[in-house]
């Protein structure tokens, strides 16, 4: 509860993180910290703005003084998302990442449509490097292209959980 330390929480579902973040954000606020040098995220934009709420309503009850200084200053009282996050990094820093400065995000649509790209040209890969690449040309005289296409596409539904895997 110390708010000189850091914190990062990690912890079940239904197991009080909510309760404990908004203690730790109303304590930071308590001591005077600017709701813009604390940075709070979370997974989902559900949590989010449920964290939200909860501190701008617990502000109110248990200090009402640090409300009344904050109020004209409340859309500063932040929490995001990890891919917001991020998302806002890069933006603010897109040439430090190797990123064109214009760059967007795609859509559920577009990432289907570049990960069907992606396959195509790694299974093109794979047919010409088979000629002087003993390992791939096993694996394809075990599996038939479609078949490859598929345990790939597999693996890269779980890319999170098996990168090593995805990799080889």
């Amino acid at each position: 509860t110390d708010p000189s330390h850091h914190v990062v929480l990690e912890a079940s579902a239904g197991t009080g993180k909510t309760r404990v973040l908004v203690d730790r954000y109303l304590a930071l606020l308590a001591a005077g910290v600017d709701p813009r040098h604390i940075l709070a995220i979370t997974f989902t934009r559900k949590a989010a703005a449920e964290m939200r709420e909860r501190i701008v309503t617990d502000l109110q009850v248990r200090f009402p003084a640090v409300w009344q200084a904050l109020r004209d200053r409340a859309d500063e009282i932040a929490v995001s998302t990890i891919d917001a996050f991020c998302f806002s990094l890069l933006r603010e820093f897109p040439l430090e990442a190797g990123l064109d400065p214009g760059f967007a995000l795609a859509d559920e649509t577009e990432v289907a449509r570049l990960v069907e790209m992606a396959l195509d040209r790694t299974l093109r890969e794979c047919r010409d490097r088979a000629a002087h690449d003993e390992g791939i040309r096993l694996v394809l005289a075990q599996m038939a292209l479609p078949r490859l296409a598929e345990g790939l596409r597999a693996l890269l539904e779980r890319r999170f959980v098996a990168p090593a895997a995805l990799r080889r």
